[in-house]
């Protein structure tokens, strides 16, 4: 009896060694900084950063954790968010690719007019394309995530009824493609009006409509100032990529490394592409709800005209780089068409 009681005793004296011990070995919680230049309220930020969030704590067992700047608390503008990671500034940012051409080469593809359906399959054959070793410019950034907000629609403060009515219109625009689409439309492409800028500009009549997402009419402020919405132009996507630093990751301690190994890549962008799908479901809903707002389809005879003109653009992109063809059959294949 007494041997059994030495024995007890000695197995409860080397199980409190173990878990006294066991905050010394655990692995310290690390933080990642995440900059968005969008407002907290867009539902990049308030759902799916939020469950990249989560679901980061609860796989690295509350070692990881993620910490999102919104709004561009860290440094404003879209523009400036690639720099942020390549300074080490932010080790997460959501940037807008258009806003820094040329850096990151490729994914301009899914700009064409008519090339993507959605903001889910634009996403993932994005992420396609960028893991089949197509897409450069990727040194020294992980693909989190990807997005191809879109596509994006011509939405309007005055109604037209015919393709020749958009001509010198000014549309607010937002990269070279988009530029070169709403020309080709005759249309005025202005650029240099952030996102956040775009309510004052149709507010004060600068602008006469805008090249928008209709998903992120009302996070940009226009949702009530541009009431005429064409739908049946798709005029591209807006690639935007969730680029987490490599330094950052490599620097990761193993629960959190492991972590990330799991929500980077498809995971992040399926759940992006699937909150901006339903976003964009419900900002529809609500406009058709609404008799403020008119659905304007243009006649087959203006598809025609419109698709004719805009297949330059395409051929212009085409010979750009002779990498661009591959790139377009790629994009293609990804996408299923």
């Amino acid at each position: 009896m007494l041997a059994l009681r030495k024995l007890k005793l000695g197995s409860l004296i080397a199980a409190a060694a173990l878990t006294l011990a066991s905050p010394a070995i655990a692995e310290e919680q690390v933080t990642l900084k995440y900059s968005s230049f969008l407002p907290a309220t867009t539902v990049n930020n308030a759902l799916s950063a939020k469950a990249l969030i989560d679901k980061a704590a609860e796989l690295s067992d509350g070692t990881l954790k993620i910490e999102l700047y919104p709004g561009g608390s860290l440094v404003s503008g879209g523009e400036v968010q690639l720099k942020l990671v390549q300074d080490g500034v932010a080790d997460i940012a959501e940037i807008p690719l258009p806003y820094t051409p040329g850096r990151v080469t490729g994914l301009d593809v899914f700009e064409l007019p008519g090339l993507t359906s959605s903001n889910s399959d634009g996403a993932l054959a994005s992420l396609a394309l960028i893991e089949q070793g197509l897409i450069g410019g990727m040194d020294g950034l992980i693909p989190l995530g990807m997005l191809q907000s879109g596509p994006y629609f011509i939405h309007l403060a005055e109604p037209i009824e015919k393709l020749s009515d958009l001509r010198g219109k000014k549309l607010r625009i937002s990269g070279q493609m988009q530029a070169q689409i709403v020309a080709r439309l005759g249309a005025v492409p202005v650029s240099n009006i952030p996102a956040t800028a775009l309510a004052e500009n149709v507010s004060r009549g600068l602008i006469d409509g805008a090249l928008v997402d209709t998903g992120n009419l009302y996070n940009f402020g226009v949702g009530d100032l541009l009431t005429y919405h064409v739908t049946n132009l798709p005029l591209g996507a807006f690639a935007v990529l969730f680029g987490l630093s490599e330094d950052s990751y490599e620097a990761l301690p193993p629960k959190a490394k492991a972590a990330i190994d799991q929500l980077k890549g498809e995971w992040y962008t399926t759940e992006l592409g699937k909150n901006m799908d339903g976003q964009t479901a419900d900002v529809m809903a609500r406009l058709e709800a609404s008799d403020a707002h008119h659905f304007i389809e243009l006649s087959e005879r203006d598809l025609t005209k419109a698709k004719t003109v805009l297949k330059q653009v395409e051929k212009q992109w085409l010979a750009r780089s002779d990498k661009n063809p591959d790139i377009l059959a790629a994009a293609h294949a990804a996408l299923g068409k």
